[in-house]
């Protein structure tokens, strides 16, 4: 269960991504996880802007690793369609619910439950 101390969240993910990007370099998955829980924090808090820079340079590290069409990007478009639907951005929303499902019918089929999710964000950027 979460405790929604997000600044103190923030403030751990900051040094867990310093800690990794002299470690492991500035492109690499583990650096992309960091990132997306900096994000997610960012997020939460109402920092659109910044959770989606975050976001889009951990998709950019996921590319490189996984190539295009994987579920770890995949989670990565949902998220940063997220805080564009946040911020009523809808096409943008729309555009990257889209091409995260691509993936995860690709990778899941039609009816898993990843796929459900995606649907439901999708059909909530509609109404």
């Amino acid at each position: 269960q979460s405790q929604g101390d997000y600044d103190q969240a923030k403030v751990l993910s900051q040094r867990a991504l310093c800690i990794k990007e002299k470690h492991y370099g500035d492109n690499h998955v583990a650096v992309a996880d960091t990132l997306t829980n900096l994000a997610n924090a960012h997020q939460r808090q109402g920092d659109y802007d910044k959770a989606k820079v975050l976001s889009q340079r951990a998709l950019r590290v996921k590319e490189k690793h996984y190539g295009d069409s994987h579920v770890q990007v995949a989670a990565t478009l949902n998220n940063i369609a997220n805080a564009h639907q946040s911020q009523r951005d809808f096409n943008q929303a729309k555009m990257l619910y889209k091409r995260a499902l691509r993936i995860q019918e690709k990778h899941y089929g039609d009816n898993h439950v990843e796929v459900a999710t995606t649907l439901n964000n999708l059909a909530i950027v509609f109404q």
